[in-house]
């Protein structure tokens, strides 16, 4: 068995527990029939003393399986359950962070409600429950929202965070000015200004950033820029070309219209099959027509029996989700093998 198998069997244990009804009332009084198999107890005399007996024998075990349970839980460090409890542990990195209005010391816990705050020279660690850490950079101001099994979630008010999550998808999110960002199993570096725009850089797996219905799925080796009252534009290329970069950007957040979407088209390669799949859903049909037609002489779309070009154009899901998973797997092993051929032969390290 995993370790992750054994982590998912002791919280299935938890949550068992945690549904135990407080007292247990037998069907019947059974102390008398336990008192006399006790050797060398006498039966108590008195109605007092059978009543203060059964209550021990109900309330004993209870309380050595919340002890149990207790133990276990500080022992593994899985953060409370239930509104708004919990709390998690911080670890000063550099200069002194603060915590609320206090200094942390080496290790401190960082509770829901509270803030974190680095100047320019300070930097800490949040241990992320048992699922990850954030790493939190200089000049950062953070907030643990929530500290629940399903729910590990931060708000990054300003400053740049890099957070690495193991865990299934939909744990962990970091709620931003311009939306919320959404663990898909991955690592990345989030950065927010003073003006609640940011980007975000996913370096391992996926993350899906939200905002009022508009959603943008980043994949490894792929930026989103954010915009406070926009939320996240259209994901693109770390090496993606400038005039791509530009022209997203104008359509994202500049009402650039077809005019940018068409030199977005022009600009882009084939590893830049992520960008065009999502402008498919934030371009009118007249434009989409022309968006599909460039993402498919870039990728041809595998699309199974019984699905066809309109059924993309109409924004149909399932159509949608085989296209993509196509182009993912692609812009996955471009990203790997431009990563391979980065890395000197005779050294082992980055060019």
């Amino acid at each position: 068995m995993t370790e992750r198998d054994h982590d998912a069997e002791f919280r299935e244990l938890l949550d068992r527990a945690a549904r135990l009804p407080k007292s247990i009332e037998p069907s019947r009084d059974l102390w008398p029939g336990i008192e006399t198999r006790i050797a060398g107890k006498r039966p108590g005399t008195g109605e007092g003393d059978r009543g203060r007996n059964r209550a021990l024998w109900l309330v004993i075990p209870l309380a050595a399986a919340a002890l149990l349970a207790l133990l276990l839980l500080g022992r593994r460090g899985v953060p409370q359950a239930g509104g708004g409890g919990g709390a998690w542990e911080v670890t000063r990195l550099a200069g002194v962070p603060l915590v609320g209005a206090a200094p942390l010391a080496a290790t401190g816990a960082l509770r829901v409600g509270d803030w974190l705050e680095t100047d320019d020279s300070s930097r800490a660690v949040i241990q992320v429950g048992d699922i990850g850490r954030v790493e939190v950079k200089p000049d950062t101001r953070i907030r643990l929202v929530r500290a629940q099994r399903t729910d590990h979630r931060l708000a990054l008010e300003r400053g740049e965070i890099y957070a690495k999550v193991d865990a299934p998808p939909r744990l962990f999110f970091v709620e931003t000015p311009a939306g919320t960002a959404v663990d898909l199993g991955c690592a990345y570096t989030l950065a927010v200004d003073s003006s609640g725009n940011g980007t975000i850089h996913v370096t391992a797996g996926y993350v899906e950033f939200d905002w009022g219905g508009r959603r943008s799925i980043v994949p490894l080796g792929f930026r989103a820029d954010t915009r406070r009252g926009f939320g996240p534009g259209t994901p693109y290329a770390e090496d993606a070309p400038e005039e791509l970069r530009r022209a997203l950007a104008a359509f994202d957040f500049a009402n650039g219209g077809p005019v940018a979407v068409r030199r977005a088209l022009a600009a882009a390669r084939s590893e830049d099959a992520v960008s065009l799949w999502h402008l498919l859903g934030r371009v009118d049909l007249s434009l989409r027509r022309e968006v599909y037609d460039r993402l498919a002489s870039l990728v041809p779309p595998p699309l199974p029996p019984g699905v066809a070009r309109e059924d993309v154009l109409r924004l149909d899901p399932a159509a949608l989700q085989t296209y993509w998973n196509t182009i993912r797997r692609i812009a996955w092993r471009k990203t790997i093998l431009r990563g391979i051929r980065d890395i000197d032969p005779r050294t082992g390290t980055a060019r």
